[in-house]
């Protein structure tokens, strides 16, 4: 799946969040979104994906114009956004929250929990997860919880992922799975968004980076052919020595 946005802004109030901003996704590609706090990344990534709506500019998926009116409607599309915040319900099961709102039932309307249970266990053993689907969520790691968070969007049939920060609170051995799984994902024909602020999430990852400085879009360029210096440069506007 193809994304381009073109000329997005957005204010609240008088505080202008987005100035004339764009964004490309290739398909089947990792693309880093880097910036300071506040730069506008999770933003423009909410109006693609209905949360916010935006006060001007043109959303094309795959060629054609796009207005998602929410999130669910962007899920629909094939695009899921996955939260710096895990977005569970932690004193379920992993079997729970992955089919919320989306149960398996069988006669009368009764949940069929073992069908549940088996493409629960099947869409671990895709991604090559080891997390028990009975497990209360509150008794995994949050690199674990991020794995069902990934597995949620799978089982939504996403095309696109975007990653919102997540590996701010990853430990390295945490990091290295989830890059693990991100690559497969891409492997398989998905397209990811990567929002970070760390250089390794990047070098790791990412094709290409797009940088965003005072809720203005900086540039895209190819990982391998731009210095730190000059993408720490585009981040904050000068030269750190």
């Amino acid at each position: 799946m193809q994304i381009e946005m073109r000329g997005i802004d957005k204010a609240f109030g008088t505080n202008q969040v987005l100035k004339n901003a764009g964004f490309e996704l290739r398909d089947g590609e990792i693309h880093a979104l880097m910036g300071e706090n506040g730069a506008g990344k999770s933003t423009l990534m909410k109006i693609l994906t209905g949360v916010y709506t935006r006060d001007a500019g043109t959303v094309l998926v795959d060629g054609q114009e796009v207005v998602y009116k929410s999130p669910q409607e962007a899920e629909k599309a094939g695009i899921v956004f996955i939260y710096q915040e895990i977005n569970s319900l932690f004193d379920l099961t992993v079997e729970e929250n992955l089919f919320m709102g989306k149960e398996i039932t069988k006669g009368f309307g009764i949940c069929d929990k073992k069908a549940m249970r088996a493409k629960a266990r099947d869409v671990m053993d895709k991604m090559v997860v080891n997390i028990d689907v009975g497990a209360t969520m509150s008794d995994l790691s949050v690199g674990q919880q991020q794995m069902v968070e990934i597995c949620k969007a799978l089982m939504a049939d996403a095309k696109v992922l975007i990653m919102d920060e997540p590996t701010a609170a990853l430990t390295k051995r945490e990091s290295e799975e989830l890059y693990r799984i991100t690559r497969k994902l891409r492997d398989e024909g998905k397209s990811i968004i990567f929002i970070s602020h760390r250089f390794e999430d990047m070098y790791a990852l990412a094709s290409r980076v797009t940088v965003f400085r005072d809720a203005q879009y900086i540039g895209t360029y190819d990982v391998d052919g731009i210095t730190n210096a000059d993408l720490i440069k585009a981040m904050v506007g000068r030269e750190i020595k």
